[in-house]
């Protein structure tokens, strides 16, 4: 994506290697360069955001570092292809590393994480902004049950219904509210200090892991600094308090859709990716008239 492959292992090579460790998340490739190579389903949304993400850091030299990613590809048949993403592996530590190595750095290191996470708030929209990571792939956020949302959906509008009809199904009020503000932006929804490097050498830090990064309303950026749900409390509030983001009046109105849907069996509430109503399969009697 970032660079010529003439220095990378093959694909083919990738392959072999990740069959042979029994299926690992993550593969450190000791080669030409160091390479860490991730595995998984569904990582597309992430591979692009994640360039696109590195391609408008490297454009501001006070922004922090991304990875590079230098290759993205998949396997398998559609329904079930195996992604990897082959990037750059970042040799500093970790800033949950450093914090228990060195507690005196902490309020350092909650400067620097604050800093990234405010270039990420504040970073230019992709060209064609849609809800969730860039380019393709569900929402992954703390407002839908597992983090991640059940449908790709397609518009601000079409979330916004979904949010509507889960209300609605939970207390019984059939008001349409607007509930989400139509200006997107990037969000980052993973605010774990596993996720952030700190290199005191470049007195710089290193977002990883953005697979939890993606656009949508305000609210989806507020909801990540007012809700109580993360490992690391203590590091959580030390980056809300430095951000300060306001708390926006969506959020109560999240809370409660998302109390109902992990009740649901069916997480889509019959719902199409516009937030639309599915129709109806037709019944055997039904289908048999409509075929004459």
């Amino acid at each position: 994506m970032t660079s010529s492959r003439s220095s990378l292992p093959t694909r083919n090579e990738i392959i072999d290697l990740w069959s042979s460790k029994e299926y690992p998340n993550l593969l450190k490739y000791e080669g030409a360069r160091p390479l860490l190579i991730k595995f998984g389903f569904d990582l597309m949304g992430e591979a692009e955001t994640h360039k696109y993400l590195y391609e408008q850091s490297v454009r501001n030299p006070n922004a922090p570092r991304l990875p590079a990613v230098y290759d993205f590809f998949e396997i398998g048949p559609i329904g079930f292809r195996r992604g990897f993403i082959v990037m750059e592996d970042t040799e500093a530590p970790t800033v949950e590393y450093w914090l228990k190595k060195k507690p005196d750095m902490a309020e350092l290191l909650y400067d620097k994480a604050a800093e990234a996470v405010r270039w990420v708030l504040n970073c230019p929209l992709a060209p064609e902004p849609r809800f969730g990571p860039v380019g393709c792939g569900p929402a992954r956020h703390a407002a839908f049950p597992d983090c991640i949302a059940p449908l790709e959906f397609d518009s601000t509008d079409a979330i916004q219904r979904y949010f509507n009809v889960s209300i609605s199904q939970a207390v019984g009020d059939h008001r349409n509210r607007r509930l989400l503000q139509r200006r997107n932006l990037f969000y980052h929804g993973n605010i774990e200090p596993s996720n952030f490097h700190y290199d005191p050498e470049t007195q710089k830090a290193t977002i990883v892991n953005p697979q939890d990064v993606g656009m949508g309303p305000k609210s989806f950026a507020s909801y990540q600094f007012h809700m109580d749900f993360h490992t690391d409390r203590e590091f959580h509030r030390a980056i809300a308090t430095r951000i300060d983001y306001p708390r926006t009046t969506s959020i109560d109105g999240m809370e409660r859709a998302f109390s109902y849907l992990v009740m649901c069996s069916d997480e889509t509430l019959g719902l199409d990716k516009s937030g639309h109503r599915r129709p109806k399969p037709l019944s055997n009697s039904k289908r048999i008239a409509a075929a004459k």
